[in-house]
């Protein structure tokens, strides 16, 4: 098996390709891809060169993503900052809630069921008068 192994890593050696695993990129030298001759070399720089600007409006591109999601990454965590706050307001809102349904069951128990037939009372003739004026604009 280390004979097999030996043999590879020289033919991979001899072709330009280092000892890494094929189908990756690390796995290759840059000789494989531009050859050892000078003029490929020079074919290779200008392909570095970029005289289209790919490579310039590629780098433009990936900083407005950047930006971009940046952007969202802030706005999420003021989102989430007011939400916490809005979470607190609520709980104190609850607090109170409770504190004036508390007042409002020791009235009930003082004063028995008189103030609760008011309030029905007045909800039964609100509906009333709401119904009617809807039905004779």
């Amino acid at each position: 098996m280390s004979a097999h192994n030996n043999q590879s890593n020289r033919l991979r050696h001899q072709a330009g390709l280092r000892s890494g695993t094929p189908g990756t990129h690390s796995g290759y030298s840059s000789a494989a891809y531009s050859g050892a001759g000078p003029e490929d070399d020079a074919a290779q720089q200008t392909y570095d060169d970029d005289p289209n600007g790919k490579d310039s409006r590629l780098k433009m591109k990936i900083s407005m993503l950047k930006d971009v999601s940046i952007t969202i990454g802030d706005e999420i965590r003021d989102q989430n900052q007011f939400l916490v706050s809005m979470g607190e307001d609520m709980d104190g809102l609850g607090g109170r809630l409770a504190t004036t349904m508390k007042h409002f069951y020791e009235m009930w128990a003082r004063q028995g069921c008189g103030p609760l037939f008011y309030l029905c009372l007045f909800a039964v003739c609100v509906f009333v008068f709401m119904y009617l004026y809807l039905k004779f604009r």
